[in-house]
């Protein structure tokens, strides 16, 4: 297909993916990004020494289309696996959960004994759900999607189970509420986090093969898209930056912006496309990086935090634990993950309010460990995640129903899957294959 020009929207992880699978193709290919960086909620920003990953820390070893643009590119050796030490802050300590050492979940003491049988429960509940489970659409898990978190977890498990990992894990995954997430969101959270063998990590941060990708694809920042319209040869899309208004041609496009944006600037969507775009909920999410001179004395790469310790903050990130070269010799990476609730109400308050609220929280709950802060790096995501309700993933059916695989323009949003850097790379890549496929009647 050389002769045939696609136009991405967006150059987050769905983006360069889609991009990138196009041009293997032989496709040409021009990527239009609002923002100034690439990535979206994959990058990484560095400060006096230290990196610091926006939003996504690591990626599981579950994430098989994130490993395979990796080996599409060529860099899997170049991808370091760690070890997937899971914290809980409970009395004052952490405790740890070895994924890759089943026996450090029997001696964690903020559960009794007595409550860890009743975990065969969610493994069952797992095991049942696990085919249906994916990162490419989980309206595959309808039947599943019944009940919220909270309704599942008290009907099932005791008190110390439920608040001290269920719900906790659900909480720095999606950033929302148990009482308000749909079950699914919980399995397919334990798919990720549970399952995985290890972390997939490198020195220069988890977006680092999506800044390779994105070397060699025609990437214009900076280039705020405002309407996406078929035309009877292709499709037209209309576009500003500081420059001006400008109008191009292409053959087709790939959408890989969340549901708002696809909502504003794609007009001609199915309506019951639309429909379930426009009953989509997102979080709010304010991401907190602290650079500290000394990293604390603990091996986990997260530490869970119970809403009864603090109902705002969901997850504190331990980066330098993930990869080597993440702080300088002897420091840290703390990155404080902020509920959804509370990110919505501070989103307006300066960075260094919110450097120095998180930096007080932490040491708070562990003294000590943001004591001398030496960089910080404050990221605001609105929208940040789908926030699935109970029937968010059973309106995936009708969406994906009324999907038209042989459409010029392809939406490629965060909306097919729990959202997650891998579910945008699969948005991407199916979106890419789909125009891949058309046959040369449908092109012309």
């Amino acid at each position: 297909m050389p002769e045939q020009r696609v136009i991405v929207v967006g150059a987050g992880a769905a983006g360069i993916s889609a991009a990138f699978w196009l041009r293997q193709a032989g496709v040409r290919v021009r990527v239009l990004e609002a923002g100034e960086q690439i990535g979206g909620r994959a990058g990484t920003v560095a400060r006096e020494g230290f990196r610091f990953d926006t939003a996504a820390g690591a990626l599981p070893s579950t994430y098989a289309a994130t490993l395979r643009l990796v080996d599409a590119l060529g860099v899997r050796q170049e991808i370091q696996p760690r070890g997937a030490v899971i914290g809980a802050l409970r009395d004052g300590r952490v405790h740890r959960i070895a994924r890759r050492n089943p026996l450090t979940f029997l001696a964690a003491r903020h559960i009794p004994a007595r409550d860890k049988a009743a975990l065969w429960r969610l493994g069952l509940d797992l095991g049942r759900a696990f085919r249906s489970i994916n990162y490419l659409d989980l309206g595959s898990a309808a039947r599943f999607d019944t009940q919220t978190v909270h309704d599942y977890c008290a009907a099932h498990y005791p008190d110390s189970v439920r608040e001290n990992l269920l719900e906790p894990i659900t909480r720095a995954l999606v950033l929302t509420e148990p009482e308000r997430t749909s079950v699914v969101d919980l399995f397919a959270a334990c798919r990720s986090l549970l399952v995985a063998g290890h972390l997939l990590t490198h020195p220069d941060g988890v977006g680092f093969f999506l800044a390779r990708a994105a070397g060699h694809l025609d990437v214009s920042t900076g280039a705020q898209v405002e309407e996406v319209t078929e035309a009877a040869d292709g499709v037209r899309v209309r576009w500003r930056d500081s420059e001006g208004r400008h109008e191009e041609a292409a053959d087709a496009v790939v959408l890989a912006v969340p549901g708002p944006a696809a909502l504003a600037i794609h007009p001609d969507l199915a309506p019951e496309q639309r429909k379930y775009l426009e009953n989509l909920e997102y979080s709010t999410a304010i991401v907190v990086s602290l650079g500290v001179a000394r990293a604390p004395a603990e091996p986990s790469s997260m530490v869970l935090i119970p809403r009864d310790l603090d109902p705002d903050l969901a997850v504190i990130g331990l980066g330098h634990n993930l990869a080597p070269g993440r702080a300088p010799a002897g420091g840290g990476v703390l990155t404080a993950f902020w509920m959804s609730e509370w990110s919505g109400r501070h989103l307006g308050d300066s960075d260094d309010e919110l450097v120095a609220h998180t930096r007080a929280t932490i040491n708070r709950l562990r003294p000590g460990w943001a004591e001398d802060v030496r960089a910080a790096h404050v990221a605001r995501w609105h929208p940040a995640l789908v926030a699935s309700r109970v029937g968010t993933y059973a309106g995936l059916v009708d969406f994906h129903a009324h999907t038209d695989p042989a459409a010029r323009i392809q939406l490629a949003g965060d909306f097919h899957a729990q959202s997650s850097v891998n579910a945008s790379i699969a948005a991407g890549e199916r979106a890419a294959h789909a125009l891949i496929n058309r046959t040369g009647d449908v092109w012309r």
